[in-house]
């Protein structure tokens, strides 16, 4: 072996550890810099009118256990689930905001919760505490329209009394869902079965934001059922006469 050779080798090999040692302590320094997350500046609970925190989800954002860029924060509801959420056009999906959060970025997140309970959470909200924004905005849940003059005059019984909680049997104390805490099992009287011969009245209308569809107040016009005076879906009721009282 020529002298030639073996001092080419040595060269190459210790050129090549070296380029191990340079990429090797690269590496470490890229692993000293360890990623730096936004803090808390604020996190407090939101005291204006609950019916002025109602909102839904827009879509473009998920919700988090915390505010989303905190350190840890995971996804509680990806934005995927979000949007089918927002395609059902359901009011128990609708939400009440009762926290807010600021991170030391500026980021606002609102801590929310879903009508029927399921979903609970941090979406960001925007740059703004003024102002709902990013992945939630206001709505208004449901609203009251005015009865027709046939309406007003007209007498209803229950199409079908019962105990099915579908909106046309038993009666609320709003309609269903468009209040938080006042959901599917807020019920006026949850059982009309023995109100078949019951005779009512219209009092109020309205429509529901999700599901576009009709709700009335009832009011008996005989005393002894006034205890079914509530809300239903108009489509549950039956016309059965003029009022003549």
């Amino acid at each position: 072996m020529s002298a030639f050779f073996v001092y080419s080798f040595i060269t190459v090999f210790v050129s090549i550890a070296a380029l191990g040692l340079f990429a090797a302590a690269g590496t470490t320094t890229a692993n000293a810099k360890k990623k730096s997350y936004p803090t808390t500046k604020v996190n407090r609970v939101l005291k204006t009118n609950p019916y002025d925190r109602n909102v839904v989800f827009t879509g473009s954002n998920a919700m988090y256990n915390k505010m989303g860029t905190l350190k840890g924060a995971r996804v509680v509801a990806t934005k995927a689930t979000i949007k089918d959420l927002i395609g059902e056009h359901q009011s128990k999906n609708n939400l009440r905001a009762y926290r807010y959060g600021v991170t030391s970025k500026g980021s606002v997140y609102y801590k929310v919760v879903s009508f029927d309970g399921q979903y609970r959470g941090w979406v960001y909200g925007g740059r703004s505490t003024s102002t709902f924004g990013g992945g939630i905005r206001p709505t208004q849940t449901f609203t009251e329209g005015t009865l027709t003059p046939t309406q007003k005059t007209t007498e209803y019984r229950i199409t079908n009394p019962g105990i099915a909680n579908d909106g046309r049997s038993a009666t609320y104390m709003d309609p269903m869902y468009t209040e938080y805490k006042l959901n599917h099992d807020d019920r006026q009287i949850d059982n009309t079965s023995n109100y078949g011969m019951a005779r009512f009245r219209l009092d109020r209308i309205g429509t529901r934001t999700q599901e576009g569809d009709t709700w009335v107040y009832i009011v008996s016009t005989t005393p002894e059922y006034t205890v079914v005076n509530g809300w239903i879906k108009l489509d549950g009721l039956t016309a059965t006469g003029t009022i003549t009282q």
